[in-house]
């Protein structure tokens, strides 16, 4: 023990506590004040541990300490587990400690690993664990005999003053990083927007998202002002990680300006206060261990900084890091990773020495799939290929490779993919930067030209510059192509000893040659950034990748911005088969999803042969008729010779707690399928997607249960012409009307307000106004249905006026006579209706007010049943049921009472067959079948019937009678159950009868 130094009375008074005390929180207190008293403020009491808490620790100093009482310590005394011994729990404490401050992958060196000291204040035993895993000693049962003593001890092992170690990320990376960075920015942002140069950079950045089909309105400067700002910090902290990762000092601001230069965020760098923002934020995230993490941080930065329905409208819905991983173990098996190491281990490639050998996410994002990707990689080479761990990044590097057209998202999955490689070696003068390209993966506007030897881009004036190919395609394309642009900017010529051919040489020194005049001529454009990021959707199809595994943009082809970009898409969904031709004839208005386009555009550009695709996508995949031709696996057509998939297996992700995209309308699964050779043909029923390869997970998503997709036999109903679908009468702030809100004025008029919309651009809008009685129609919503009983809580205004004797009509217009004869208060509501409406109408609209109420004649086709006289629309024939939800709900109701647009509905010949429509409907026997006939995770539609045989009523059935009678008992006892009335129900008795007649009808869907 070397000399004691002198201690403070702070200390001596925390020395004489730990004397006298003897329990062991006792202990722990006044040790505590005794670490505080030297200094060491840093030690957290109570630390939770994934396994449960230790008594200290101190993150930054990498200690843990476990407190004993008085002579209680030692390691093979009981520690706090069962069966656990003092020496267990250390380790179990460090193995821990390790996971959550260095993460699981990267060697630390000895002096990192964090120690864990066991005490009862007097004696100490302290371990470590190595970068072999094996548990070692520190301190064996030292012993205070002075405060002196134990001064120096605390000094040299626990609080040593040269152990200064990064903090773990943050969970709240948002609330405690970059939130107060935003609103930095945006200050220095409201200082500055006048300068010219600012604009510029906006003017830029504008352009960029434009460039990926994805720039806000150019009508709303104050949301683009919020996401420049917000897009501004997400590049900040990407480009400031990138280079805190590559190990450059940032203790000068030089490296963080270099690299904040290029691009809009360069406005920054212009400003002071725009600087020392960067210094600042550099200065935080510095504070932190990014390399190493489990997860990938930006995602969450990404999250909270824009907004949901921003990303929507790009499709994005960015795959959670417990779902990447396992999608990435399930395709990186050991066997493909064993020779893709062994290939991309070596100093130099050839040409076509990583072909069918690398990952690849074409719709990368922020980069998750990237990121667990190159973990899984760094990990196998750490346990199956330690002798190439000195090479471990440029392995990694070379074959973890992504595209993304969103420009921010690329910032975003570089700095991503360098937190999970390890650091460039010391002295590397060009360390392999992560490869992740800025660009359309679906290259819709190329079509034969990458397959061509020659790229023919544009400088910023408009001049061709045409580039050999075999830049792009060769392994180390970084390199030679930054020594291009170097040379280019120097006017030197370079060599290129890696590219063999004599022509291709000639080629590139052509190249080289015109480069160096463009720069001459503008400048350097940041040649290196382009042509890297041209080269890299070429090179990708040339040499093809041995797995994909990606979660493209989920994007309905009706919600894609109208241009060229969108019929591109819909041309490329024509070139693959991707139509549904059966619903093209039956005229629906959805044509699919931007998913399986971009599914099939990757796999036909970018995957080689016998290899294996992993996709991330909406639950609609497994059941939506749009998806039906994609599930074939046969992409391709006439005029596209495209690729045959087996569409091996999925998972079904919608029952799992909580559900991996919780905001996605139609789920989310899974599929794994594999690329078929040139020359095999399509099988759809041997390679398509199949009940029995699906997967239903449920149960909570780190320990599901899976279950076997059932299947079910489809054909259609009888009765499937009948069903319509309710009056879409919107806006609902002009049409509905709570009965609440309702008073009367007198016998004939009422005083209404109407109920306020909830979208836009109508959220808000409510109106009052005195209406007659004859306006206000009885309207069944989904709220108010529930099985065989509907209790309507809704009018709905409808200006209905008498049509001859027995009959109501909707009123032609405000200058229809009966109108203002019959409802001339409604009247004046109407006129001042329409202004309201006429203000605000969006262009899918109606013309007028009463095409909005009659849209599609979805009200019309419900008055034509509606008599005038009382006594006759009493009669119970109508029957609705819910268009979505869970389980499907029927009730029958009078013809007179309108269903809207969230129900469907038909009128019934007679009572009974309304009965026999709603028992089978509300069975609960058939519920599995009505779920398994979804096209949707949510929407029923008229699917049940497509795909449900139930058979039109016959009175002279007996089975028929049965159901009708089972129903009517189970209907009695509903509405009898929802009054007052002192009657004894047995619904549970009656709803077991009805699914005993309505299985002897239906025998092969009941309980599917």
């Amino acid at each position: 023990m070397p000399p004691t130094r002198p201690t403070n009375a702070a200390f001596r008074e925390a020395f004489k506590s730990l004397r006298r005390t003897a329990g062991e929180h006792d202990v722990r207190d006044a040790l505590h004040d005794a670490l505080r008293a030297i200094g060491a403020n840093r030690f957290a009491l109570e630390y939770q541990l994934p396994t449960g808490p230790v008594d200290m620790a101190s993150p930054e100093g990498r200690v843990l300490i476990e407190t004993k009482a008085r002579d209680a310590v030692g390691p093979t005394r009981p520690g706090s587990g069962s069966e656990e011994t003092q020496k267990d729990q250390a380790e179990r404490y460090l193995r821990d400690a390790r996971e959550m401050w260095l993460g699981d992958l990267f060697q630390a060196r000895q002096s990192d690993e964090p120690r864990v000291f066991l005490t009862d204040g007097i004696k100490w035993w302290g371990y470590e664990i190595g970068p072999s895993g094996r548990l070692s000693v520190v301190v064996r049962n030292f012993r205070a005999g002075s405060e002196g003593e134990l001064a120096s001890f605390l000094r040299r092992y626990v609080v040593p003053s040269e152990r200064r170690y990064k903090l773990p990320v943050p969970d709240d990376l948002i609330g405690e990083l970059l939130s107060t960075f935003a609103n930095d920015l945006d200050a220095v942002y409201r200082a500055e927007e006048s300068n010219a140069a600012v604009q510029t950079k906006i003017a830029l950045w504008r352009e960029c998202l434009r460039g990926a089909g994805i720039v806000p309105p150019d009508d709303e400067p104050v949301g683009q002002a919020s996401l420049f700002v917000r897009h501004t910090v997400l590049v900040v902290a990407a480009r400031t990680l990138k280079v805190l990762l590559r190990g450059e000092d940032v203790s000068t601001v030089r490296p963080l300006l270099e690299e904040m230069s290029d691009g809009f965020t360069a406005w920054l760098v212009e400003c002071d206060d725009g600087v020392d923002t960067i210094r600042r934020i550099a200065t935080k995230l510095d504070e932190y261990q990014w390399r190493g993490d489990t997860r990938d941080r930006l995602k969450e930065a990404y999250h909270k900084l824009i907004a949901r329905d921003e990303r929507k409208e790009f499709g994005e819905y960015y795959t959670p890091d417990w779902l990447a991983e396992r999608v990435v173990a399930e395709m990186l098996d050991e066997t493909w990773m064993d020779v893709a190491i062994r290939r991309a281990a070596a100093e130099k490639l050839s040409q076509h020495s990583l072909d069918g050998h690398t990952v690849l996410d074409p719709a990368c994002g922020s980069g998750t799939f990237l990121f667990h990707a190159a973990r899984r990689l760094f990990r196998h080479i750490s346990e199956r290929h330690p002798g190439r761990l000195r090479h471990a990044r440029r392995i990694v590097a070379r074959l973890v490779v992504g595209i993304d057209v969103h420009p921010i998202a690329v910032e975003m999955a570089e700095a991503t993919l360098e937190m999970a490689l390890p650091p460039p070696a010391a002295g590397d003068a060009h360390p392999l930067l992560p490869q992740v390209f800025l660009g359309d993966a679906l290259q819709a506007t190329r079509r034969d030209d990458l397959s061509k030897d020659r790229m023919v881009t544009t400088s910023a004036r408009g001049t061709d510059l045409t580039v050999p190919t075999v830049l792009a395609v060769h392994p180390d394309s970084d390199v030679l192509i930054s020594r291009l642009v170097k040379g280019a900017v120097q006017d030197q010529p370079v060599p290129f000893p890696e590219i063999a051919d004599r022509v291709h040489r000639g080629a590139v020194s052509q190249t080289l040659a015109d480069l160096t005049r463009i720069v001459k001529e503008e400048s350097n454009h940041v040649w290196v950034w382009h042509l890297r990021n041209i080269a890299g959707p070429v090179r990708l199809a040339r040499t093809k990748a041995g797995r994909i595994v990606t979660n493209p943009p989920w994007l309905m082809a009706n919600d894609t911005p109208d241009g060229s970009r969108k019929s591109n898409i819909d041309q490329l969904r024509d070139e693959y088969g991707l139509k549904n031709k059966a619903l093209r004839r039956r005229k629906s208005s959805t044509v699919g999803d931007l998913a399986a386009v971009f599914a099939a555009r990757a796999a036909h550009l970018y995957l080689i042969a016998s290899g294996k695709m992993g996709l991330v996508l909406p639950g609609g995949v497994l059941i939506n008729q749009n998806w039906e031709p994609w599930r074939q696996g046969c992409w391709h057509s006439p005029a596209n010779p495209g690729c045959h998939m087996d569409l091996i297996r999925a998972w079904g992700m919608d029952d799992l707690t909580p559900p991996p995209f919780p905001h996605a309308p139609s789920g989310s699964c899974v599929v794994f399928c594999e690329r078929l050779g040139e020359d095999s043909t399509c099988q759809p029923d041997r390679t398509g997607l199949r009940d029995e390869d699906v997967g239903l997970w449920s149960g909570l998503p780190d320990a599901p249960s899976v279950r076997p997709k059932r299947s079910m036999a489809t054909e259609p109903s009888a009765y499937l012409e009948d069903w319509r679908i309710g009056a879409q009468s919107k806006p609902h702030g002009l049409f509905y009307v709570l009965k609440e809100a309702v008073d009367p004025v007198d016998k004939m008029t009422r005083r209404i307000r109407t109920k306020p919309s909830t979208k836009q651009p109508w959220r808000g809008v409510s109106l009052d106004a005195v209406v007659e009685i004859g306006a206000l129609r009885e309207l069944a919503t989904p709220q108010a249905l529930d099985r065989f009983k509907v209790t309507p809580d809704t009018y709905l205004i409808a200006p209905l006026v008498a049509d001859g004797k027995s009959r109501l009509r909707i009123v032609a217009g405000v200058d229809d006579e009966q109108f203002a004869a019959d409802l001339p208060c409604t009247l004046e509501y109407w006129k001042r209706a329409s202004t309201e409406f006429h203000r605000r109408r969006a262009e899918s609209a109606g013309e007028t007010l009463l095409d909005n109420l009659d849209y599609k004649n979805t009200l019309s086709q419900q008055m034509a049943a509606i008599r005038w006289s009382k006594s006759r629309s009493r009669n119970r024939t109508k029957v609705i049921y819910n268009e979505s939800g869970m389980s499907l709900r029927a009730a029958r109701c009078s013809p007179a009472v309108i269903a809207n647009q969230s129900l469907y509905w038909l009128n019934a010949q007679t009572e009974e067959e309304a009965l026999y429509l709603c028992g089978i409907i509300n069975a609960e026997c058939m519920q599995a079948a009505w779920r398994a006939s979804k096209t949707s995770r949510m929407h029923f539609d008229k699917s049940p019937w497509r795909k449900v045989p139930v058979p039109r009523f016959n009175a002279e059935d007996p089975r028929h009678r049965a159901v009708v009678g089972s129903a009517k008992a189970v209907e009695a006892a509903m509405l009898v159950s929802s009054s007052d009335a002192p009657l004894e129900v047995r619904e549970e008795d009656d709803f077991a009868r009805l699914d005993r007649a309505v299985s002897s009808l239906m025998p092969r869907y009941a309980d599917l």
